[in-house]
């Protein structure tokens, strides 16, 4: 009879092969499990530059103590663009804190997608603008996975009924993310 040592190389091609098995036939549901909700337009990405306010978010730690958040989007060369993101910590009054983010679009096709690089490079994120309003005046936007979800406007704040609206198509898009009021309380 062999000795254990003779089974063990066979043992290890086995438990590799059963687990490369596994990992492709788990792989694609994981994939799909990871990605949230498609890009429903393509956009002018000219007219995306400019101000954006943040109306509604998925909380997040990152954003904890963070009050009348916006992003200001400016043109930078190579097709890509420059995200100044803004909030005041404490309360909209406090002082202004600002993340400096370049970005650049992965699918050209739509222009919807695109990788924000923040920190020099350090962290890198694919977002997606999954919706936006024929005139520009809001769009929903996504991590690629889906896990946070925002709704920003070219005002600080939306009407009742339009801010009602626009959650309801979050929700019909397929995001169940909580979602947190952060713009004003009203329209300006």
């Amino acid at each position: 009879m062999p000795s254990p040592s003779f089974f063990r190389p066979l043992f290890r091609r086995l438990l590799a092969g059963l687990a490369a098995a596994s990992l492709a036939l788990v792989a694609p549901a994981l994939a799909f499990a990871t990605t949230g909700p498609e890009p429903r337009q393509a956009i002018d990405i000219d007219r995306f530059m400019g101000r954006w306010y943040e109306i509604v978010r998925t909380p997040n730690d990152r954003q904890r103590n963070c009050h009348g958040a916006y992003q200001v989007w400016a043109k930078a060369p190579k097709d890509g663009f420059h995200i100044d993101q803004v909030c005041h910590v404490g309360d909209r009054d406090g002082p202004q804190r600002h993340v400096a983010t370049s970005a650049r679009i992965v699918d050209p096709t739509t222009n919807a997608k695109f990788e924000a690089s923040f920190f020099g490079g350090l962290i890198r994120r694919q977002y997606w603008v999954i919706d936006h309003g024929d005139n520009y005046g809001w769009m929903i936007a996504s991590t690629a996975d889906g896990k946070f979800v925002a709704l920003l406007a070219r005002t600080p704040g939306l009407p009742a009924a339009k801010l009602a609206a626009l959650k309801s198509r979050i929700r019909a898009l397929g995001f169940d993310n909580t979602l947190q009021d952060v713009g004003l309380d009203r329209a300006p």
